[in-house]
Order: C-alpha cells, then structure tokens, then sequence
C-alpha cells in the first residue's frame, strides 16, 4: 500500500503479483480477489515455467489463476497484464538450453503466444536471473539477446497478422554491474523491449557480515570498493549511459525489508552481524520481511534515516531490518522523476 500511494502520479507503475502469496497462512494470505486494478498501469502474474523448451503454466491451479488475473481488466479496462516467466528460485538451466539452439528458441516462442493469448495476457515478463550469473554458460548472453530478438519479431508478425494489438516484451533485468556487464548486449536488447524493469534491491544480502541496506537510493559513505555501485542511482545511470532510453527503465522498489542478527551492541550502518534475522511470521523466509511483517515487527521503535542514502532501517531486540517507508519511496520517485525515467 505505501508503494502504491507514492507511485500514484508516475506515468508507469507496473506491479508484481507473486502466486505462492495465495499460500500463506492467515493475514499473510493475498488472492487475486485482493488486487485493485486501479492502482497500476500493468500487473506482473509470476511465475510460468518452462518445461521442454515450452511455456507452461507451473502449477494446476495457475490457468484458474490466469482467467481471475485478467478479469481484472473488466474492471480497469486500461489495464495490461503480463506473464512472467523465471523468478529468483527458477532453474536457470531450463532457460540455458532454451536458448541455445534455434529450434529450442522457436519451440518456446510458438508456446507463449499460445499462453497469452488463450489466457487473454497482453505481453510476456522475462525474468532471468541473470544470462551472467552463477549457473549461466557463456553462450547466455548472446543467448538473451537472441531470444528478445526473435520474440519481438515474432510478436509483430502475430499482430499483423491476426490484427491484434501487439503483445508487449519486457524484462527484469540485474542492477548490479558485474552482473549487467556479464548478462546483457544493452544496446542490443534495448531496442527489442518495451520497458525493462532494474531491480534496484538486494544491493546487501543477509549473509554479509556487517549491515547494509538493501536498497539505497544513493552511494553511502560506508561503501568502499566494489559496493560503491550497489546503489539505485548508479543502476539506473549505468543502463542509462550503456543505451537504454530512459523512458524505457523502470525503478524497482521492493516490498519488503532485509533483516540481520546483530552480533553485538552496535546497531549502526555497517555494524557487525552474523547471517540474515528471523523469519518473517508469514513469509517464513529468513531474513526477509515482507512490508506488513516489517510495519507489525517495527511498531512503536524509533525509525533512523540513513542521510545520504535516503533510507530507513530499524532495530528491534537484536534484528536489524533496512525497508522502505513513504518518504524513502518519495524521495525514490522524485528521482526517477527529475531523471525521465519510465
């Protein structure tokens, strides 16, 4: 809710749905049912799956899910949908030999033009995480682009010749450089996608030794080394300068804060800790806290701003979490603002 209130007036906000919500207990429960169409430009239905080179739904009740999801258009008939395929826990091996070998690449095209337009979804969300990560082959790279090219075309000539709106090609892309300059063609894929979608979060993992915030706007003072571009400015500008239209990047802002067990006394930016906090109540990840965990952990404890990277963090008994509040997501929207980014 505090994303949506501050994001209201930007020009493109576009909202992940994840499944496994509708499989928390209790409070931490979120159906289909509970989205209100009306608070974004697009909705992100994650994930598919992909299974023999083909797009496919992952799990039984995901085409149930897929009719619900973009029923929601009949109440904002504005609204696009997309499907995502990948997530941060997909075998990224399924996208590898997807995408090297031609054949395999046509296979899935065919298969998610079927997806979207038997379910009524206006476009596709690649998620890969990441053509130059850890798992990836070093053909990847060259693979993704490939695959956005082949797609693009591939929905053109679909539109054409069925006279329907084109289907839209997104993207959830790294925000950290030696993963973007690892994964991505920039120039190349930019001129493919519609938008792109920069994960500017989880710049600071649970298992580090010290704290960090996870999603700062700006570089910190405590940053020293390779973490002085592990920050949200620098992401954007780096995809910016390496080709990316601005209008076509968007700024991810997470709806959830990163927890650490603090191991002594000290509470600052940078104080020692050993390994993520506890688990969210609902969520049941440890270390992750999703934004209505993080507003019942931190009730009633005083906030703290860190000053040049215009984030809050907060202590509670020996948890230390970095999130987000209104007045970070403002500060984060004015940015993107002043900046023309999508």
């Amino acid at each position: 809710c505090l994303i949506i209130a501050s994001l209201a007036s930007s020009s493109r906000l576009v909202c992940y749905y994840n499944s496994l919500a509708e499989d928390r207990a209790a409070y931490g429960k979120v159906t289909i049912s509970d989205i209100d169409p009306n608070q974004c430009t697009h909705l992100i239905y994650a994930f598919s799956d992909i299974n023999n080179n083909e797009l496919v739904t992952a799990s039984t009740t995901s085409s149930i899910d897929y009719q619900a999801f973009n029923g929601l258009k009949t109440r904002n008939p504005q609204l696009k949908t997309l499907l995502a395929v990948g997530g941060l826990i997909f075998n990224i091996q399924k996208f590898s030999t997807m995408v090297a070998q031609q054949p395999n690449r046509a296979t899935f095209i065919q298969s998610v033009i079927t997806v979207l337009r038997a379910n009524g979804f206006d476009g596709l969300n690649l998620d890969w995480r990441y053509p130059g990560g850890p798992g990836s082959q070093p053909q990847d790279k060259h693979g993704f682009t490939l695959l956005c090219t082949e797609l693009k075309k591939a929905f053109v000539d679909e539109g054409t010749a069925t006279n329907c709106e084109r289907l839209i090609l997104t993207a959830s892309v790294s925000a950290e450089k030696p993963i973007i300059d690892a994964s991505y063609e920039i120039a190349q894929i930019a001129t493919q996608l519609d938008f792109i979608n920069v994960l500017t979060f989880d710049f600071h993992e649970t298992r580090e030794t010290v704290t960090g915030h996870h999603s700062p706007l700006f570089q910190g003072s405590k940053d020293i080394g390779n973490k002085t571009v592990f920050n949200t400015d620098f992401a954007m500008r780096y995809w910016r300068d390496q080709g990316v239209p601005t209008d076509k990047l968007n700024l991810g802002l997470a709806a959830f804060g990163r927890a650490f067990n603090l191991s002594t006394t000290s509470s600052d930016v940078g104080a020692p800790a050993s390994g993520p906090g506890e688990e969210g109540c609902y969520t049941g990840e440890q270390g992750l806290w999703s934004a209505y965990e993080t507003c019942l952990y931190i009730e009633g404890v005083p906030i703290n701003l860190i000053t040049d990277q215009k984030v809050p963090y907060a202590t509670t008994d020996n948890q230390w979490v970095g999130f987000d509040n209104k007045d970070s997501l403002d500060a984060k929207v004015n940015y993107l603002k002043n900046n023309n980014f999508g």
